[in-house]
């Protein structure tokens, strides 16, 4: 009796070792194990939101990474907008809680493109709201997008992502990362050099 239940125990630890590596190899495990390493975009902008209620710029700083541009331009933009915008977050001695008023995911392979579905996304534009310590709003938008390029997803079987925050501004402003918008169609902003008078111009992608 007691060699049968040995046996039936190590057939349920095999059948459960088998089912957890299953699960941590299916879409659902893959994001479950983005979640636990703190690997999703709403992660990111709340350790970004931690290091500016704490005073910690250089924390802040590091967690809004800059990318490799070509455009150098771009990147300068990109450059001085994190300074300036950390230390305008700094300075509004924010309170530790926001507000998540809205994400709008990204597809970032073959044809960009806002998507419905997370698993899918290889970037995450999120309107955040956030309180000074006299209860005031301010809506801060956070383009956090994965750090390897374009995500393919479904076609390269889901792999592990790692976000990292490319921009942040103010509602209103232009994003100087991603230079696409969603209206009724998906578009390209047109980067246009500081010099120029001209205000930005915008043209679609698709008919």
């Amino acid at each position: 009796m007691k060699r049968r239940w040995i046996g039936i125990a190590l057939v349920l630890l095999v059948a459960g070792g088998a089912g957890s590596l299953w699960l941590f190899a299916s879409p659902a495990g893959k994001a479950l194990q983005e979640r636990i390493a703190g690997e999703t975009p709403a992660a990111k902008v709340a350790a970004y939101t931690r290091a500016i209620v704490r005073g910690d710029q250089g924390a802040a700083l590091g967690l809004w990474e800059l990318p490799n541009l070509q455009n150098q331009e771009q990147l300068q933009a990109l450059a001085e907008r994190r300074t300036r915008v950390t230390g305008d977050l700094l300075a509004a001695n924010l309170r530790p809680d926001f507000t998540m008023l809205q994400v709008e995911w990204w597809g970032t392979c073959c044809e960009p493109r806002v998507i419905g579905a997370s698993r899918d996304a290889g970037g995450a534009r999120m309107r955040v709201q956030f309180l000074d310590s006299q209860g005031r709003p301010a809506i801060y938008v956070f383009d956090v997008f994965v750090r390897d390029g374009p995500y393919w997803g479904a076609a390269m079987n889901y792999p592990l992502r790692q976000w990292v925050i490319r921009d942040v501004y103010s509602e209103g402003q232009e994003p100087f990362y991603w230079r696409m918008t969603s209206k009724t169609t998906v578009e390209v902003l047109e980067l246009i050099s500081r010099s120029s008078q001209h205000y930005p111009r915008s043209y679609p992608m698709t008919s």
